[in-house]
């Protein structure tokens, strides 16, 4: 427990001037706490009880007036005191969970690509923990002040009533055990089923998230009441593992109010026994009692403070397994600046496998400065990961991948990846303005150079038919536009960025004729005087490229021109006849 609390003290010390102040305020509160039952004690005694015998000395009738004004002071000063301590406390809280969302988003954005394709839920199992873990937190976080308070204020209390009845209070202190024994069971059982909960809601946060993002797909094959059913189950799981956990922590409450309630009647028939005895007086009585009811909440709020922070421990150690899985591509202490001028890139032996199977193996391979290299082959062959390792979004299971005889892992990460610019099938835009998602190419470059890379992209026509220009929103991943004007945006993005190496994966296969056209145009400029990496399903954009390489199982099993490849009649002629015959039908 306290080794996964303290995963958050480097956030807390942050705000420790905050805390220093807060922990002052709960001095205060605590100091204040008996207050209340010593003045009832005193009116009691020394004025209700005197005036109904005897008449009140100006000095006595003095003391009852200061008392009964400081009442209401009293009610002040500890309500003042109660706001900023809560206060500090919650923003406090506030400002750590910020800054938790924050690790989260920077370690993630930083993991390579193999830690998101091994998350059982997806990217949803990750949302789920960057918004609902650090909610649970973030709520948990104000019952860590609870543990400072309280005890101090149960304490405070529990001073008075030694001071009042010491035979009394121990008495009272001796069922403390119960208490504690009642908060450690529901506790461990907590823990257990917090886990649980939270995986339920992994499930949950993914079908939400599955749903909005194939919506399309849902309805087009009209699987509404399948899906709907889907989700229906998951919820129900989810509302299930949280009404155990709602229902041991509801089951705290009650049994310790019927133990206290026990206690009470037995401190009432011992106190009388002892007001009959003259040991003991009335005044003294109800200040005790009065204690001991003021007590109550402190205790409780203790013992729900730490049935909280089990739940508490569940989410930390979620969180901080992500915060601390060290996924991230690894660079050298000193790394170099990637060459201005270099002259060839070589893939060295290089084999890469996902788990225990290999999807590249031993591959060699020499592109030079300039060339257009085109890789084509099945699905699953290993054409994106062959390029992919070429940014680091992977590193080599075995081999290097050399620049001008450099190893890549070598260089600056962000300088590697400055140098390449890629076009994806499957275009991703920015929730934002076209020019700002085309800015994003280069954010060192002024925005008044976007109009050249628009033009240059074909896409100037379909921007200037829109009312704002480049200053119209994209829709989340560029929803309000075409397959082929949201690909003329990332041809110009990859423009914008102006980088010496490209790789356009697949960049017209999802297009037809009419756009592929257009954008084929744009892909013509782009790669003027670059140093291109291109995958292709469609063989006629591949004609022209200076070296074509055939991807069979993860290897390289032909390479050469179009003609050449054509002539040997092995698998690119296979490929190249198959499609010629698709076309002519």
């Amino acid at each position: 427990m306290y080794k996964s609390l303290m995963k958050l003290w480097p956030e807390i010390k942050l705000h420790k001037y905050n805390i220093i102040t807060y922990m002052f305020l709960a001095i205060i509160l605590s100091a204040l706490a008996p207050v209340m039952p010593l003045m009832l004690e005193f009116l009691i005694e020394d004025v209700f009880k005197k005036a109904s015998t005897t008449q009140l000395s100006v000095t006595e009738l003095k003391e009852a007036k200061l008392v009964l004004l400081g009442l209401p002071a009293l009610f002040l000063i500890s309500g003042i005191t109660r706001f900023y301590h809560f206060y500090l406390v919650k923003l406090v809280s506030e400002r750590v969970i910020a800054r938790v969302r924050e690790l989260l988003i920077n370690k993630i954005l930083d993991y390579k690509l193999s830690f998101h394709m091994k998350s059982s839920e997806g990217s949803g199992s990750i949302l789920s923990k960057v918004l609902n873990d650090t909610n649970v937190l973030q709520q948990g976080l104000n019952y860590y002040s609870d543990i400072v308070r309280e005890p101090l204020i149960a304490l405070s209390l529990i001073g008075f009533m030694i001071y009042t009845n010491w035979k009394l209070t121990l008495f009272c202190l001796i069922f403390a055990p119960i208490f504690i024994l009642i908060i450690k069971q529901v506790s461990k059982s907590l823990r257990k089923y917090g886990y649980r909960s939270q995986e339920a809601m992994d499930h949950l946060t993914s079908a939400v998230k599955e749903n909005l993002d194939g919506v399309k797909i849902i309805q087009s094959f009209n699987l509404e009441t399948e899906m709907k059913s889907r989700f229906k189950k998951r919820n129900d799981h989810y509302v299930e593992q949280r009404k155990t956990i709602i229902k041991r922590e509801e089951f705290v409450s009650p049994l310790n109010e019927f133990f206290a309630s026990i206690l009470v009647a037995i401190i009432c028939f011992y106190q009388i026994s002892l007001i009959s005895s003259g040991e003991s007086s009335t005044g003294e009585f109800v200040g005790f009692i009065m204690a001991a009811g003021l007590l109550q909440k402190p205790i409780k709020k203790i013992q729900t403070a730490f049935v909280k922070i089990q739940q508490n421990i569940v989410v930390i150690d979620r969180i901080y397994g992500i915060i601390e899985a060290n996924e991230e591509v690894k660079e050298i202490a000193q790394p170099l600046s990637f060459p201005v001028d270099w002259k060839k890139i070589e893939y060295k032996n290089v084999s890469f496998k996902y788990d225990d199977s290999y999807v590249l193996k031993n591959i060699n391979l020499t592109i030079d400065r300039g060339q257009k290299i085109a890789f084509v082959g099945e699905s699953g062959s290993g054409k994106s990961t062959l390029v992919n390792l070429l940014s680091r979004f992977f590193d080599p299971s075995e081999g290097e991948i050399l620049v001008d005889g450099i190893s890549t892992k070598e260089f600056k990460l962000h300088d590697l990846r400055k140098h390449i610019g890629l076009v994806t099938q499957d275009v991703f835009l920015f929730n934002d303005t076209l020019e700002k998602n085309i800015h994003y190419g280069n954010l060192d470059r002024t925005p008044d150079e976007i109009q050249t890379v628009v033009r240059l992209a074909k896409a100037q026509e379909f921007i200037e038919k829109q009312s704002k220009g480049l200053k119209t929103m994209a829709g989340e991943r560029g929803s309000f536009f075409s397959g082929g004007e949201r690909q003329r945006i990332s041809i110009a993005r990859a423009m914008f960025k102006d980088s010496d190496i490209l790789i356009l994966d697949e960049a017209t296969s999802a297009l037809d004729s009419a756009s592929e056209v257009s954008v084929q145009q744009g892909l013509d400029e782009l790669m003027k005087g670059k140093t291109a990496l291109i995958i292709a399903h469609r063989l006629s954009t591949v004609r022209n490229a200076d070296r074509i390489l055939v991807l069979k199982d993860g290897q390289i099993i032909e390479q050469g021109s179009h003609d050449s490849l054509v002539a040997n009649k092995q698998e690119y002629y296979n490929f190249y006849q198959l499609q010629m015959s698709h076309s002519e039908t």
